[in-house]
């Protein structure tokens, strides 16, 4: 009996553990914490889908704030530069909302000496909050097999994904029935609700 009752609290522990993984949504798409580095210059939190590893996962979505960096326009056109230099298939183009909301629109591919080959497609957003610094989403999408329907469900997964990533906040919860806590991000973002301006954001 003693090993019964012991098996079940190991269980529920277990299932209690896997509840409590710290996870955001986007949209319908539950992504877990998966890498928090330690940096000065900049702070980064990675999530991916349940199971799948850093050096091998399917979506993507990361959180950073850059604190020397306050122009949002010059930072995400830098960023399309690199990835339109990375191989010469490369892609970048800015995409905005009827609410005037600017997203960065890459297409890359793995490095010529990567032992795995994808294709890896992602959307991109920066705003400026004063006193915290640059705060960068990005929610992205690998292939591992390039063909002729990668094109299509690159456009499918935008399609799907664009206004969810917009919205999204990226505030962590541990648990679907519990609400979002109120962190870091919950509160810059309250802040930029409130009144932050970027005349920067809008590419034209």
């Amino acid at each position: 009996m003693k090993i019964r009752i012991l098996a079940v609290l190991v269980l529920g522990t277990a299932a209690q553990a896997l509840l409590a993984t710290p996870h955001i949504m986007i949209g319908d798409v539950r992504l877990e914490h998966a890498f928090t580095p330690v940096a000065v210059e900049s702070s980064l939190r990675e999530y991916i889908p349940p199971g799948e590893t850093s050096d091998h996962w399917t979506r993507l979505a990361s959180f950073r704030i850059i604190r020397k960096e306050k122009d949002s326009k010059k930072y995400l056109t830098r960023l399309a530069e690199t990835a339109t230099q990375s191989n010469p298939m490369a892609k970048a183009r800015f995409l905005q909302n009827d609410k005037g909301q600017t997203v960065l629109d890459t297409i890359t591919f793995a490095p010529a000496d990567s032992p795995v080959k994808f294709a890896q497609w992602g959307m991109t957003r920066a705003v400026y909050v004063k006193g915290t610094g640059l705060m960068v989403y990005q929610y992205a999408m690998r292939l591992y097999q390039i063909d002729a329907e990668s094109a299509k469900l690159i456009a499918t997964e935008r399609e799907r994904m664009m206004a969810p990533f917009v919205a999204a906040h990226f505030n962590e919860q541990e648990d679907p029935s519990i609400k979002p806590k109120e962190d870091l991000q919950s509160n810059v973002e309250r802040l930029a609700r409130e009144g932050w301006e970027d005349p920067t954001d809008t590419v034209n």
